[in-house]
């Protein structure tokens, strides 16, 4: 399953830029001195994370239900494809299912109650922030990833089932 990678090198392009985007971010973020800076940057964070997890977990359970559709649709087709297709598809199921996984998680760490509390140690909020925040970069690379690899499919599929040389 992991050689559709090969075949698939925009994918990989994607996921790899998306996460150097979000080193980068990180990186001009700065470095937090203290433990009020950090609350405040990650009650941003959280904000914008509860809605991009919210819209990813969504997006990530359709399209694994249209991966079953597409399987459906390309099996009763009386084209042949070649292994290579199936193997994007499975692709992008686990793709779709690791990005749902990770976005369940962020939205549980998301409702952690953070705030300034005695006897937690000043390490911890670093440690959520930065969690946090490699959990959002992922779930994004991981989505564009999963997009670059529809768009393969798709292309793939349409190449096969038109007459001619028109695609």
């Amino acid at each position: 399953m992991f050689r559709a990678f090969r075949h698939n090198t925009p994918a990989v392009v994607g996921f790899l830029l998306i996460c150097i985007f979000g080193i980068v971010a990180r990186v001009l973020n700065g470095t937090v001195y203290s433990e009020a800076e950090i609350l405040d940057l990650y009650g941003a964070l959280r904000q914008s994370g509860l809605y991009l997890g919210s819209a990813i977990a969504t997006s990530a359970a359709t399209t694994l239900a249209l991966m079953l559709t597409m399987l459906g649709l390309v099996r009763r087709m009386d084209k042949n494809f070649d292994r290579e297709v199936y193997q994007t598809v499975a692709l992008i199921a686990l793709c779709s299912a690791i990005c749902l996984v990770a976005s369940v998680v962020l939205l549980l760490t998301i409702t952690l109650p953070m705030g300034q509390f005695d006897g937690v140690p000043d390490p911890w909020y670093r440690i959520l922030y930065n969690s946090v925040f490699a959990t959002i970069v992922f779930i994004c690379a991981l989505s564009v990833a999963v997009i670059l690899l529809l768009l393969s499919t798709v292309l793939t599929v349409i190449r096969e089932i038109t007459p001619g040389d028109e695609a």
